[in-house]
């Protein structure tokens, strides 16, 4: 039932030439809403609510009046039911545009609008796609995407619905830009994940190397330079969630963080440490992963390290450092953060104790 149609309903009510099915509705409905207890309001503020519902209702729905305005229950009631039919009206409208918006940035609408070349992949295993400019993409099963066969001068654009792997070759003068229903992200030249399937609460966006912009996609310029400035950043196993029934962005770092730098990647000797104050252990980590990690560094100078780093994953190498010199850690906006204890108090009550 549409609003015009609860409007009418409301009007055979009022004027008792609604069918007892009707009437049973409407006063299901009430008992729904006010388990058949109304408001305490006093008798003036009943009255002016009551007076000025009719009035709108007199003035959308054409009605001849005027109207008398009784008195009873059940009148009453019928302005409870009135302010209900445009308030309903009202958030059925606001979802209507913000639906329709939504639906503006379909995958159809922009592959057809743009005349762009589809690729599909309908196999189990990804595909890869090599585009003009040397950059690549795999595109996971189940998914699609769409790209223009020559990009323009000042931009690289792809529209992308399901899963799939970029590979971006670096031109600072053309950024490159994945489009997805809700979101854009940009980059200069880096590795990513984009998740964007149309069934999933989320979108997701997770960066291998370089560095990502994620913002939300807008229809009007200026609406859509407001979303640029508040976009987030995201580097290196960090990863970007929106969640899209709440328009809300969550950063966090990835699952399984990978190292980043090479060289501490190949030479052992890095994973190595004896009597190596925490800081350093730390810092090296940060090194490493490309993963803020935040921590007092005068406080953890004075907390030593020794152990050697094999096959750990990051967390598993940030719970051993944690274990060792009594601290704790807890991940917050894409960024690990080391909370210890006084390793120097600590150290100088130990040496008392040994006297």
């Amino acid at each position: 039932m549409d609003r015009t149609a609860f409007r009418e309903l409301l009007i055979r009510y009022s004027n008792n030439t609604a069918t007892a099915e009707e009437k049973a509705l409407i006063d299901h409905w009430y008992e729904l809403l006010y388990n058949n207890k109304l408001p305490a309001l006093k008798q003036s503020e009943l009255d002016n609510i009551e007076q000025e519902m009719w009035a709108h209702i007199e003035k959308a729905g054409n009605l001849s009046g005027p109207f008398t305005v009784y008195r009873s229950i059940k009148r009453k009631r019928l302005y409870y039911f009135a302010a209900a039919a445009v308030i309903i009206g009202l958030v059925i409208s606001g979802w209507l545009v913000f639906f329709h918006s939504a639906k503006t940035f379909s995958y159809e609408i922009s592959r057809r609008q743009n005349k762009l070349s589809e690729s599909v992949n309908a196999t189990t295993t990804p595909q890869r796609i090599d585009l003009e400019d040397g950059s690549y993409i795999l595109l996971k099963p189940a998914s699609k995407i769409a790209y223009a066969q020559h990009f323009g001068a000042n931009k690289r654009e792809v529209y992308l619905e399901g899963e799939a792997f970029f590979q971006v070759a670096k031109d600072a003068t053309r950024p490159f830009y994945v489009y997805t229903n809700e979101l854009v992200t940009k980059v200069l030249g880096t590795s990513f994940d984009v998740r964007a399937f149309s069934h999933d609460d989320t979108i997701q966006v997770m960066v291998h190397t370089g560095k990502v912009t994620v913002y939300k996609r807008k229809n009007g310029a200026t609406e859509q330079e407001l979303a640029k400035a508040n976009a987030t950043i995201i580097t290196p196993n960090q990863q970007i969630l929106f969640n899209r029934q709440l328009a809300s962005f969550t950063r966090s770092v990835t699952i399984q963080p990978q190292v980043i730098n090479t060289a501490d990647n190949t030479d052992s000797k890095q994973f190595v440490f004896t009597d190596t104050p925490a800081s350093e252990v730390l810092m090296m980590l940060q090194r490493s992963y490309g993963i803020p990690i935040i921590f007092d560094e005068e406080l953890m100078s004075h907390c030593s390290f020794t152990g050697a780093f094999t096959n750990e994953s990051f967390f598993e190498r940030i719970s051993l450092v944690c274990k060792a010199i009594e601290a704790t850690y807890e991940q917050a906006d894409g960024q690990v953060i080391v909370t210890g204890s006084n390793c120097e108090k600590i150290n100088r009550l130990t040496k008392i104790h040994d006297k």
